[in-house]
């Protein structure tokens, strides 16, 4: 009995560290910590070790991926001179490929584990299930990831040499 109680103590220990840690990712902001276990109960947990690649440029994207831990470098390859560069590095409470969340659509970079890297999913079908499923939940997500990627076009046209 003694060991069942110190399974659930560290199982709700874990989660209760999954859901400080979901609190604070911008995505889910504006949804109560209470809401928040619907979330997780759609999230998909994965650990990738390094040099691990998630996916590949030119993938049909069908998952967001949040970084638990560790860091994922993003890198876009350039036919012309048979070269990869990285463009980004993505740490812990940072997510990407949300664009999958909306269209299902060939990935425009290829996400390799830069280090043993815990992330957490959300699948396009996923969302769309608690958009039906839990709408408050759903709509504020999809509310966020608009704003999110409206910051995110608005910083690129602001880029010295960017066209309007």
């Amino acid at each position: 009995m003694k060991l069942l109680n110190i399974f659930n103590t560290f199982y709700d220990e874990e989660i209760v560290e999954k859901l400080g840690f979901l609190k604070n990712i911008k995505l889910f902001e504006g949804i109560k910590k209470r809401q928040l276990i619907h979330v997780l109960e759609s999230l998909q947990e994965r650990t990738y070790l390094k040099g691990e690649t998630i996916f590949t440029q030119g993938d049909i994207g069908r998952a967001l991926f949040i970084v638990f831990s560790g860091k994922i470098a993003l890198s876009r390859q350039d036919a012309a001179v048979q070269k990869s560069d990285v463009i980004a590095e993505v740490n812990p409470g940072e997510f990407f490929g949300e664009m999958a969340l909306l269209e299902e659509m060939p990935r425009t970079a290829t996400a390799t584990a830069a280090e043993d890297t815990k992330v957490f999913m959300l699948f396009k079908i996923k969302l769309d299930s608690l958009l039906f499923s839990r709408p408050a939940i759903g709509v504020t997500i999809a509310a966020q990831l608009a704003k999110i990627l409206s910051a995110r076009l608005r910083a690129l046209l602001e880029k010295p040499g960017a066209q309007d």
